[in-house]
């Protein structure tokens, strides 16, 4: 009697074990099922530092943009946002990593500084697999990223 309740407390636990949990399942897409009508934020680049600026910018285009969307409805978003998107050029070779299928450029002028956001979009055919916002602020005579000129 004792193997036989051994033997159905065991069979019990490997039938247990191998059912599909609801909270193991694979994760979907992240982000808003719908990409949200509003403007997208920019961050307080007019009063923020660059780091800040690009802090906010990478949360908000993370926030908007998940993972599962249809590239082609990020992109068009951000075209009625007025960035100019396109194809990313050709990796020189030697180059290592991900390129992104599409970038997106937005560029601005103000107090003699030229304010300029990307989103870089990777994807899996037609599929966001994630976003990246990127922030550059050239002032007077900076160089790219705030180096020399």
């Amino acid at each position: 009697m004792k193997h036989a309740r051994t033997i159905a407390v065991s069979l019990a636990l490997l039938v247990g074990a191998c059912e599909t949990l609801p909270g193991a399942a694979t994760p979907g897409p992240t982000g808003p099922a719908a990409i949200p009508t509003a403007p997208i934020s920019l961050g307080d680049w007019r009063n923020a530092s660059e780091a800040a600026t690009l802090e906010a910018f990478q949360q908000g285009v993370a926030g908007r943009y998940g993972a599962g969307l249809p590239v082609a409805a990020v992109s068009s978003d951000l075209r009625r946002n007025e960035f100019n998107c396109g194809a990313a050029p050709p990796r020189a070779e030697g180059n290592r990593g991900d390129p992104p299928a599409q970038v997106c450029r937005k560029t601005t002028t103000a107090n003699g500084c030229t304010h300029t956001w990307q989103v870089h979009l990777f994807a899996d055919g037609e599929t966001l697999t994630r976003p990246r916002g990127l922030y550059d602020r050239r002032c007077g005579n900076d160089g790219l990223l705030g180096g020399p000129g």
